[in-house]
């Protein structure tokens, strides 16, 4: 019970943000034509934040599945980065590392490193963002039919999520050099390759420069 209950606490924020970002991704899917069981199969098995946002107009024009991949790849190529520092961490928790490994999202990572959880805290977290997730899904898509107004640029929601994140990390000094750095080399490589495609190179440049700066720091 006493994990339960913290794990609520740590997640009351993604709990406000994937209820409002999950009932944008249903009622987008139900302007496309599918309606909640789509909403609610893709949020259970693609779970994927603003890749599910890029989905849907594949979805609604048949794109191949080559370049469903390849979006995807590019969209959530920041997940290989960050995930590796939690990989021997999920090692250690048998049954649930495929599971941790797949509801790893933005949102959780960030909840994960707000301090040293146990695994049972991690994994109900886990869990409980994947839950808010489908639920805030399943509503938008059985309240689109039935809203009276016009729901055109809902889907900035994501991006204005993500805002919110970086600045909440931004209040803490020691997240703000990484963040100078990452913020650095996203401009450099948006400037070199322009929208489509700058996104993984930036990510690897960053990495890279940390990973060599905090060496460099510990003096290896």
């Amino acid at each position: 019970m006493r994990e339960r209950l913290t794990a609520f606490k740590l997640t009351l924020p993604v709990l406000c943000g994937y209820l409002f970002l999950g009932t944008a991704f249903g009622v987008l899917m139900a302007q496309a034509g599918y309606g909640p069981a789509w909403s609610l199969a893709a949020s259970t098995f693609v779970y994927a934040g603003s890749l599910q946002f890029v989905m849907v107009p594949f979805l609604a024009s048949g794109v191949s599945l080559v370049t469903v991949a390849l979006t995807a790849l590019m969209v959530n190529a920041r997940h290989l980065f960050y995930g590796l520092s939690y990989i021997e961490r999920f090692e250690r928790m048998g049954l649930a590392k495929p599971y941790m490994i797949f509801s790893l999202t933005d949102e959780t990572y960030s909840v994960f490193c707000q301090g040293d959880q146990s695994d049972g805290v991690m994994v109900r977290v886990a869990l409980y963002d994947h839950l808010y997730w489908i639920a805030g899904s399943v509503l938008g898509g059985v309240l689109a039919e039935n809203l009276p107004f016009d729901l055109t640029g809902i889907d900035f929601s994501m991006t204005a999520l993500f805002i919110v994140i970086c600045v909440e990390r931004a209040r803490v000094h020691s997240a703000r050099v990484a963040m100078a750095v990452g913020g650095v080399c996203a401009l450099a490589s948006l400037a070199l390759l322009g929208p489509d495609r700058f996104l993984a190179p930036a990510l690897a440049v960053t990495a890279f420069v940390l990973v060599v700066s905090d060496r460099v720091r510990k003096g290896e």
